[in-house]
């Protein structure tokens, strides 16, 4: 049986989503896609646009067969862990064969090398990245920096615009995460090693802000959202602004979703976050995920010109600490999120479970596979949780996750002045 499997948020869901599953099915002659998707809090720092379930039936309508959740710890870490985690979900099902991945220059072999040196970090790349590092320039850059200067037969220019692109940096840390992977498996007694299928995205990059073309960014379609502030009143407006950008089946969910629920934003986190600092200055942040004692004091210093959540990003921002870091962090403050989390559960497989957000009906030899090669248990009822997780540790995680779903329900209530069901009350998406 082969099984594909692919990492993403679908914050929303559009036509560059849709083809890309078209052509992962097609390319890898695939029985199956599973999808590790981003659960309600994406990888930026922020809240995704619409909930985990609304994005997951976008998925699965558009030719998705599972659609797994990536729990909040891992899709608002940074691109290397995200990978990780997604990575490690997959392996430890046991029988995904192939990762696709949408990448503007599909070239896997690229992608391995700088993998490759970051994987095994020699001194040389060490010593230059902490030079750079002592310079003042931010981590990511850095990092840029020191690869470049140890890839003298490839063009700086091209290689330059390769590292700059979200969506090949995720690449290669895909890429990095399966050597781990694959280094790892005869220490954890797992049979399976994912070959890489790249995909090159079309049409509109990562970072276009115009959606008049029929493969628009996730991005653009947001800034366009967030512009006209569309409501409830407005669906037909809705639809026919953006029928170019999404397919119909979610561009129908994502009306219908604003019938009961609004959109979400950075912003709309602004006053639960200005509480969450205010009650945690006295102690500092240094022990959230991802946060350094000087970007720790850095906040308690300015908190008296909080104004709102991107405000505080912006104010925050230095040439060695890029925005999209401040955001997460300010999330994983949010969120309750620390860095014991992320070492515990790096060091014990990123995750105990496999929770399902949605499957096709047609699917069903794909669970009962799952069933006899997954290394985790699936869960599909939060209710089901406390027989299935029967460790403490394990317990927590979920909890936490329980958690930050919360966080996100509360948001969407203060903002459209209904409630949400809890994620015990939720249904998982069948279609």
């Amino acid at each position: 049986m082969n099984i594909t499997g692919i990492i993403a948020e679908y914050n929303p869901f559009h036509n560059g989503h849709a083809y890309q599953l078209m052509r992962a099915r097609e390319e890898t002659d695939a029985d199956y896609l599973i999808i590790v998707m981003s659960g309600n809090f994406m990888q930026r720092g922020t809240p995704a646009l619409l909930d985990k379930y609304t994005r997951a039936k976008m998925a699965l309508i558009q030719g998705a067969d599972l659609v797994l959740e990536l729990p909040p710890i891992w899709s608002s870490s940074s691109a290397e862990y995200f990978a990780e985690a997604g990575i490690s979900l997959l392996t430890q099902l046991g029988c995904v064969s192939a990762l696709c991945y949408g990448c503007e220059t599909p070239d896997s072999d690229l992608f391995g090398r700088i993998a490759a040196l970051l994987r095994s970090e020699p001194p040389q790349y060490r010593l230059l990245l902490s030079n750079y590092l002592k310079k003042g320039i931010h981590y990511a850059l850095a990092r840029e920096k020191a690869i470049l200067d140890l890839m003298p037969d490839l063009n700086a220019s091209d290689l330059q615009n390769l590292l700059q692109n979200p969506n090949n940096i995720l690449a290669i840390e895909y890429q990095k995460a399966l050597l781990i992977q694959n280094q790892s498996l005869p220490a954890q007694n797992l049979q399976t090693t994912i070959k890489i299928h790249p995909i090159l995205r079309q049409g509109a990059g990562y970072h276009s802000k115009s959606i008049s073309e029929s493969f628009s960014s996730a991005a653009a379609i947001r800034r366009f959202l967030a512009k006209n502030e569309y409501s409830q009143s407005s669906p037909c407006s809705l639809k026919k602004s953006l029928t170019q950008a999404m397919p119909d089946s979610s561009l129908h969910l994502l009306t219908d979703y604003l019938q009961t629920c609004p959109l979400l934003y950075e912003d709309d986190c602004s006053q639960m976050l200005h509480y969450c600092l205010i009650k945690g200055a006295v102690s500092g942040f240094a022990d959230y995920a991802d946060c350094s004692a000087d970007l720790s004091n850095k906040i308690c210093r300015n908190l008296d010109n909080y104004t709102s959540f991107t405000d505080f990003c912006t104010l925050l921002k230095t040439k060695d600490l890029a925005y999209s870091r401040i955001s997460r962090v300010l999330l994983h403050i949010l969120l309750d999120l620390r860095q014991c989390d992320y070492d515990f559960w790096r060091s014990h497989d990123y995750m105990p479970y496999a929770r399902v957000l949605g499957f096709r009906k047609d699917s069903e030899r794909l669970f009962s596979h799952l069933k006899k090669h997954s290394h985790l248990p699936l869960l599909t009822r939060a209710a089901d949780a406390g027989k299935i997780l029967t460790d403490e540790a394990e317990s927590a995680f979920f909890k936490k996750n329980i958690f930050t779903d919360s966080i996100y329900r509360a948001l969407v209530t203060a903002k459209g002045g209904r409630a949400m069901p809890n994620e015990y009350r939720q249904k998982i998406q069948i279609v």
